[in-house]
């Protein structure tokens, strides 16, 4: 049987990671430029970061967090049968990034100063304000050799890779751990203690016509699922993990 996961954060530093991640993935996916509308899509993406970053500085907090993994890891070297050789991987893994970030520039500084990014951003929320005759310099680069296109964007993103590598190894991380166990909502009502969690992540059958709402801070959440039609809920059998 099919599930749907969602991934609610319980403070405004997951909030953040969450909304980068998801931008990352985005242009991930329409990078190639190989269908109609992917182009759009990534400079949406791409303009939606520069914003995010802007409004907050994640290398403090992400840095903070892989040295926080990185201990973690020594109760691992302890346990029998570990594979010692990937434990020290990843620990070199989360010791550079951590040591990385902080030195690292502020993320986001460069792409604000470039000039097609700048000359984009500016016309992007009036409603058909990409016309050739708004930005003449984008029309321009449509028209580029993929090769030339695909090479400005690897320099887009190159200015946010070590941030990009410390997000993934993270939410990878978190996710990994947390696991998941069976719940009941009854009449479709959930309710718990935080406990310091970061992120809940609920799953529940993809062939149920409903959703989780969630709602809460760092001491306590609480799950109403919502019918996507009008028909009456009563218990909900699903499945959470709560990453900490």
């Amino acid at each position: 049987m099919s599930a749907l996961i969602y991934e609610y954060p319980l403070n405004e530093k997951c909030r953040n990671y969450l909304r980068l991640s998801d931008l990352l993935q985005q242009i991930k996916q329409c990078r190639s430029l190989s269908a109609s509308g992917q182009t759009i899509a990534l400079f949406k993406a791409l303009l939606d970061i520069i914003e995010l970053l802007e409004r907050c500085d994640l290398r403090t907090d992400l840095a903070k967090d892989l040295s926080i993994e990185k201990e973690k890891l020594a109760a691992w070297a302890e346990v029998p049968g570990i594979d010692a050789a990937a434990l020290n991987e990843l620990e070199e893994q989360l010791s550079e990034l951590s040591q990385q970030l902080p030195r690292a520039p502020r993320f986001g500084q460069l792409l604000r100063e470039d000039k097609l990014l700048s000359a984009v951003r500016s016309r992007f929320s009036i409603p058909g304000g990409l016309c050739a005759f708004d930005v003449p310099q984008f029309h321009y680069w449509l028209h580029q050799a993929t090769e030339q296109q695909q090479a400005d964007i690897d320099g887009w993103l190159a200015q946010v890779q070590p941030l990009q590598q410390g997000l993934e190894l993270l939410l990878t991380l978190w996710r990994d751990v947390g696991q998941f166990q069976p719940f009941t909502a009854h009449n479709g009502f959930f309710q718990d203690d935080a406990a310091n969690t970061h992120i809940i992540r609920v799953r529940v059958p993809a062939e149920q016509a409903i959703y989780p709402v969630v709602s809460g801070n760092k001491y306590r959440y609480t799950i109403r699922f919502m019918p996507v039609d009008n028909h009456d809920i009563g218990n909900v059998d699903f499945e959470l993990a709560n990453i900490k």
